[in-house]
């Protein structure tokens, strides 16, 4: 019992002297920032499909399905970037005395490019699905480029505690603390419009005047802030 008092003593002293020592050394406290813009190159719409008459016919979701499938091959868009959300009915008049169920379906797409884009919307008009809008836009590599950010920001923290330093003739030493600091304001997802030839914007569950269209999408914003201590030499 007494040797383990004795063992506690000597781990406190020596998690006391080390505090000292640690208090004692002369550092820099500093906070680089670093920011990078992308152009998006993902984007992922709500796709929503009505069963309908048509000439006296029920036109059904598998079809229409099977048609928006064949226009997303005809754009280079493969099928697996298509997924179905959820289904549900609706009782729709489709007479002046009648009423049926009529089917909807909620699809996700995700497509590559504002050029796919423009051409998809072009396709879907010809459906005549309209109730489109969407979702978000990110980057393929957004995990990667985060991670050169952050590298970026340590770097602008390490040249600015060497410059500062150098005006009194003092240098750089170890890091003793690396913080990321957490930057609410961060983009994650970029905003999208469709720009006419008249400059004027509208929505993008709009489905009027496709082929006038541009596409344009702001840049996704990345942000880091890296704190860093260093000691003096």
């Amino acid at each position: 019992m007494k040797t383990l008092k004795l063992l506690a003593i000597l781990l406190f002293t020596t998690n006391l002297l080390s505090q000292t020592d640690t208090n004692n050394i002369p550092f820099i406290e500093v906070t680089g920032k670093a920011e990078t813009e992308i152009v998006p190159d993902e984007i992922y719409l709500n796709i929503s499909i009505k069963e309908r008459m048509e000439n006296g016919k029920k036109l059904k979701i598998t079809f229409l399905e099977n048609e928006l499938k064949s226009k997303l091959r005809e754009i280079g868009i493969p099928e697996k970037n298509l997924s179905i959300s959820d289904v549900n009915a609706v009782l729709s008049k489709t007479g002046w005395w009648k009423e049926e169920l009529l089917s909807i379906a909620n699809y996700t797409l995700k497509i590559k490019g504002a050029d796919k884009l423009k051409k998809l919307f072009e396709k879907l008009k010809k459906l005549k699905i309209s109730d489109i809008n969407i979702s978000k836009v990110t980057h393929s590599k957004i995990i990667e480029l985060r991670k050169k950010n952050r590298i970026k920001a340590i770097k602008v923290a390490k040249d600015k505690a060497d410059y500062l330093l150098s005006a009194i003739g003092q240098k750089t030493g170890k890091p003793i603390i690396i913080n990321e600091v957490n930057t609410n304001n961060q983009q994650i997802y970029a905003n999208a419009n469709y720009i006419s030839s008249s400059s004027s914007s509208f929505g993008v569950s709009k489905s009027r005047g496709y082929s006038n269209e541009i596409v344009q999408f702001e840049k996704i914003k990345i942000s880091s802030s890296i704190y860093v201590k260093f000691k003096i030499k």
